[in-house]
């Protein structure tokens, strides 16, 4: 079969097409700070924050988004086609866990690039794990590792469902800081 025969250039026609209709999405991503919607899971970052009306926190590290009323939140997403548990920071120092004591959580469970489901969950609820990942850095501390951090600890989906607040899939999506104001 040639490289470039028929079906193959139907297949980058058509991905062609499709790539085109990416950049009234790209401009939009602009409007929210984000400058490359194929880059880690911008795209999926862009749909929660159009459908929560959240503002991109830009960086690697500290609060994802901001909400209307001005709280931090840290935002995650996961494949359920891939793994069962939302991946967290890959350096998870005691300084970051304090962050997220004090970070609203929107956790978002994806089929591929399907949104399937949201919960905002409180850091309160969370806090067994924060906990437990403290007590884990304390121990390499306590074995002189200067650089002590714990590499994506996870947090299950099958947690999140319990503690969490679904927010999504819904008529009209919950405002989850109102979500979590009931708590």
């Amino acid at each position: 079969m040639a490289y470039y025969d028929h079906q193959h250039r139907e297949k980058i026609e058509s991905l062609s097409s499709m790539w085109s209709r990416l950049s009234g999405i790209e401009d939009l991503a602009r409007t929210y700070n984000i400058s490359d919607i194929a880059q880690d899971n911008n795209l999926k970052l862009l749909q929660t924050l159009v459908l929560f009306d959240f503002q991109n926190q830009p960086g690697r590290e500290g609060s994802d988004a901001i909400d209307r009323y001005g709280h931090a939140w840290e935002l995650k997403t996961v494949n359920i086609d891939l793994t069962s548990s939302f991946s967290t920071n890959h350096h998870t120092n005691l300084e970051r866990i304090a962050v997220f004591r004090q970070e609203r959580w929107l956790f978002s469970a994806y089929r591929g690039i399907s949104l399937q489901e949201v919960y905002a969950v409180s850091p309160i609820a969370l806090e067994e794990y924060f906990s437990k990942w403290e007590d884990a850095v304390r121990i390499k501390i306590a074995g002189h590792n200067e650089n002590a951090h714990l590499n994506n600890p996870k947090i299950p989906l099958k947690y999140v469902r319990n503690v969490g607040i679904k927010v999504y899939p819904l008529d009209i999506p919950l405002d989850p800081a109102e979500a979590l104001r009931v708590l």
